[in-house]
């Protein structure tokens, strides 16, 4: 597989889903095989445990159902992360992966994963645009700073209260396909 797109929202239908659906279509036009993940279908799921095993085995050495995506990501040239925002922040669902991301840094906090990754952001929100913006610019930091990932493109859509602004916005679904063709 070649890019790994992981959706947080428990909504398989709604805002964030919709947007990263036309990343994929876009991706796949540009024949990339892509693999998804919905966060919230996973049965056994924890977030990160602190308990060092992924510096010294060089991967978490948790097994759950993260530990395929981790591995998923680890092997694709490109991720695409997406979550709504709860209380002005990732949801839960993104936040027990992205945690685990710290298996992705070596014990001298150098990447054990290979640099130059794509990676594209999308982030809904219902209201408080500026706090979307800035959650969607620190997601995209960690993983471009820390990891050493490449940015393609991101989305941050605010207003989107109903389960289907997304899917009317004809503006923001051709970006999103456009994002995808980078990959």
């Amino acid at each position: 597989m070649s890019i790994v797109a992981i959706i947080a929202s428990p909504r398989k239908k709604g805002n964030t889903s919709t947007i990263v659906q036309a990343m994929i279509e876009g991706a796949k036009e540009n024949g990339k095989e892509v693999k998804e993940y919905y966060l919230n279908t996973l049965s056994n799921a924890k977030g990160c445990q602190a308990c060092m095993g992924c510096k010294t085995a060089g991967a978490c050495v948790l097994k759950d159902d993260h530990a395929e995506i981790l591995k998923a990501i680890r092997d694709a040239e490109g991720v695409i992360l997406s979550t709504p925002t709860y209380f002005g922040e990732a949801n839960g669902q993104f936040r027990l992966l992205q945690d685990r991301f710290y298996s992705f840094l070596g014990p001298d906090f150098v990447p054990n994963i290979a640099a130059g990754k794509k990676l594209a952001i999308v982030v809904s929100c219902g209201g408080g645009a500026d706090g979307a913006r800035a959650m969607a610019d620190k997601i995209e930091g960690a993983a471009a700073g820390m990891l050493k990932f490449v940015p393609v493109g991101k989305i941050v859509l605010v207003g989107a209260n109903p389960p289907d602004t997304a899917s009317k916005d004809a503006a923001v679904l051709a970006e999103a396909k456009a994002i995808g063709k980078k990959f």
